[in-house]
């Protein structure tokens, strides 16, 4: 059982490191049960998190670099070292079965190289670790490391920090179901250890993450889960019974979802241009119990139709590494500024579709000014009826345009939010 998932595992790095989200891995788990599966998913999320310093053991433990063909055995060598540094895997399975899993893929000539390499690291294990860089010790790339402490260098060791743990897992009440104090009391029941969310009244933050098959009314539509800070997008949209409203960038529907499940006589279109990821907005709606419109179609200029916008803009996600490390290996500085010119571009085919007097809510699950107020600055300098409303929360670092919530190791996931109106 154990080899299986760990070749599942190597393959899932495989994939990353030779440039593909894990989100297009999943054939690498289809073959395990739930057992596996969740080992597999430990051991190559686990690996991801930590890749920037992984590789810098492995840079020392290796002569010269291998070939991009043989890449797999890098991937091998990686999860083999996650397992001697920091899990509880005890030395001799690690290595024996990295050197397995070298025989099973047909690599002969790899395995004296990772017996080798992987037993120097026993051996060397200080020596090692004092020579790496200061973005290695990190596990972050260099620009993110670079970038976390230039744009925020009082709160970098807490970002960094989080970055490197596990998201908690977060759970959004569906009220058209049930109230949080009588979710929460099913909890107690199944002695599931949780507690409220601070920020959203809709969030109940449990204390060990679980899968979803455990949680107690899910497949009933009672719960779905969510982060707190994405739970924050309702509020701060502040619709009104009857008002037409727009999720331009659905997919995967959480948002639309929780609109829905707060604001039940909102007309909502869940709207994204991805048709295959809408079919888990309808997943969801189904379960949820939910009805709104689902829309697939591109951002483009329309006539003066919404009351309220909800754009949750494509971004480079660095607020939610925790949740998805394969963004460390995929991200680069300069998709900064490829993002940023997305968003405007986006905000422009949106602005013709709100009603003057309307409301667009500017969302991003990115940390940096180049996707957040520096992409309201620049689409402002364009349209001057956009005009920035504060936002009257407590929650967040102020900016100059929104709000900045920042990844916490027992907090939210980092998103930002700022809230745009329309001049009559």
């Amino acid at each position: 059982m154990k080899l299986t998932a760990r070749l599942s595992a190597v393959k899932i790095v495989d994939h990353v490191l030779h440039g593909h989200a894990t989100h297009s891995a999943e054939e690498f788990l289809n073959p395990l049960n739930t057992q596996e599966r969740a080992f597999a998913l430990q051991l190559s999320q686990g690996t991801l998190s930590q890749l920037p310093f992984l590789k810098g053991i492995a840079r020392q433990l290796l002569q010269s670099r291998l070939k991009t063909k043989e890449q797999i055995v890098e991937a091998i060598l990686l999860v083999g070292l996650y397992q001697l540094s920091h899990l509880r895997t005890p030395d001799h399975a690690a290595v024996h079965e990295s050197v397995q899993l070298a025989k099973v893929l047909k690599k002969m000539w790899a395995v004296k190289l990772l017996n080798a390499c992987l037993r120097r690291y026993l051996r060397e294990q200080k020596a090692l670790l004092e020579q790496l860089r200061p973005h290695e010790t990190a596990a972050h790339p260099e620009w993110l490391f670079a970038e976390v402490g230039a744009q925020w260098p009082v709160q970098a060791n807490q970002i960094i920090g989080a970055n490197n743990q596990i998201g908690p897992l977060c759970l959004r009440v569906n009220r058209q179901k049930i109230d949080r104090t009588s979710y929460a009391k099913i909890l107690e029941q199944e002695g599931i250890s949780h507690r409220f969310g601070a920020l959203s009244e809709d969030c109940i933050r449990l204390a060990s993450p679980m899968s979803v098959a455990g949680l107690p009314g899910f497949q009933d539509g009672m719960v779905s889960v969510q982060d707190e800070a994405a739970q924050l997008a309702s509020n701060l949209l502040d619709t009104h019974d009857g008002a037409i409203v727009l999720d331009a960038c659905a997919a995967p529907g959480g948002k639309s979802c929780h609109l829905k499940e707060r604001h039940p006589d909102i007309e909502l279109t869940a709207r994204d241009i991805d048709p295959n990821r809408l079919a888990k907005v309808r997943e969801n709606a189904e379960r949820l119990g939910l009805t709104f419109n689902i829309d697939v179609a591109p951002i483009k200029p329309g006539p003066p139709k919404y009351d309220f916008i909800l754009a949750d803009a494509p971004c480079s996600g660095s607020g939610v590494i925790r949740r998805h490390p394969d963004i460390k290996t995929l991200r680069t500085r300069e998709d900064l500024n490829q993002f940023h010119r997305q968003q405007v571009s986006i905000l422009k085919g949106l602005w013709n579709e709100l009603k003057p007097g309307g409301c667009l809510l500017y969302v991003t699950c990115s940390i940096f000014r180049q996707e957040n107020d520096e992409t309201i600055a620049a689409f402002q300098g364009l349209e001057s009826s956009a005009n920035s409303e504060a936002l009257l929360v407590s929650w967040g670092e102020p900016t100059r345009f929104g709000r900045q919530l920042l990844p916490e190791i027992d907090g939210t996931d980092g998103l930002y939010y700022a809230k745009l109106s329309k001049a009559l």
